[in-house]
């Protein structure tokens, strides 16, 4: 065999052997880079129907015919809203600002560990009819205590009374102390007080 016959014989070996290796054996798919798919294709089918309007979830529908439910911020101011004249456009008694709303503008004066047990002036009343009778708590540091402050190591609180744990639920889980002129209304669980209400 001559030089040259053998040499394209080996070259031709060489190009089949690389051609083979480059194409996928059977059983295996041909994977394609994400730039080779054509664009504004995507693999969801071509025909979707769309749920009828049964399958789509609804709202609950409002009764017009009743006033809105408001919270007891809200409910408190929302006397001052009729009464101005002016306002952002939209603003309830609880978004009102504080320059136009004499209620938020005290409220924004409170610390906010008043807000954890808001009473109304009628329970507020009740309370102090309640206390009326009760034993006063003397003690040396509880004339300048107040709401937000702590109340003194070792001083003795009280219970609600029944008939008020049973009209305000929520003072089953608070203390009162007594003074001169004033109830506090404590946190037993911190010893802070959260309510300050004269007599």
């Amino acid at each position: 065999m001559s030089r040259v016959a053998f040499c394209s014989l080996t070259a031709l070996a060489l190009i089949s052997s690389v051609a083979l290796a480059q194409t996928p054996s059977m059983g295996q798919e041909q994977q394609k880079a994400p730039q080779d798919k054509p664009l504004g294709k995507t693999s969801a089918p071509d025909s979707t129907i769309p749920p009828t309007g049964e399958a789509q979830p609804k709202a609950p529908i409002a009764d017009q015919s009743k006033p809105a439910a408001v919270g007891p911020a809200q409910a408190n101011t929302a006397s001052n809203v009729s009464n101005t004249r002016e306002g952002p456009p939209g603003a309830t008694g609880q978004t009102m600002p504080s320059t136009i709303s004499a209620d938020n503008a005290k409220l924004d004066k409170l610390p906010t560990t008043a807000l954890q047990f808001p009473l109304t002036e009628e329970q507020k009343k009740l309370i102090a009819k309640s206390v009326a009778s009760a034993p006063k708590t003397t003690g040396a540091n509880l004339a300048n205590v107040h709401v937000a402050d702590f109340l003194p190591t070792a001083t003795p609180v009280q219970d609600f009374s029944p008939e008020i744990a049973s009209g305000i639920p929520a003072a089953k889980q608070y203390k009162l102390v007594k003074l001169d002129k004033r109830v506090l209304v404590v946190d037993p669980t911190i010893g802070t007080v959260v309510g300050e209400i004269a007599e």
